[in-house]
């Protein structure tokens, strides 16, 4: 009896370790060369936002003109508006309308649920040719 016990209890640890491996949460970094549409204060700022950082200010409105790998929610021609923190932090610099950036931001998928955060920009340096078109 005891050892019915003993091994329907690894049996039921042994599912639940399992089950734990496919609850975790997948990461990823995205790559797309944006330009600027608009930076305004997220109080003045009317639609939908992508939050992707800390106590959101800020919503800034690209065109998507490349994005690498393939994502359903950042197509070619799409403009999307991402709520920041901070221009100055994200562009280090005064964000220019009309200019084109380089930009990266990581997603997690956990749950069924997916969630954007660190978007970056590119150090002008290496601009370029980094993201093919699609």
């Amino acid at each position: 009896m005891k050892l019915n016990i003993a091994v329907v209890l690894l049996t039921f640890g042994l599912v639940a370790a399992s089950s734990a491996g496919q609850a975790r949460s997948t990461i990823d970094k995205i790559h797309m060369r944006v330009t600027v549409q608009d930076v305004v204060l997220l109080t003045d700022f009317s639609g939908k936002v992508i939050p992707v950082d800390f106590d959101p200010r800020f919503a800034v409105t690209v065109r998507i003109e490349s994005v690498g790998p393939a994502v359903t929610n950042f197509t070619v021609g799409a403009v999307v508006a991402f709520a920041i923190h901070s221009p100055s932090l994200l562009f280090g610099e005064e964000a220019k309308k009309g200019k084109t950036y380089d930009f990266s931001v990581q997603r997690e998928i956990k749950h069924g649920k997916t969630k954007y955060f660190g978007l970056k920009v590119a150090p002008a340096r290496l601009t370029g040719n980094l993201i093919p078109s699609t």
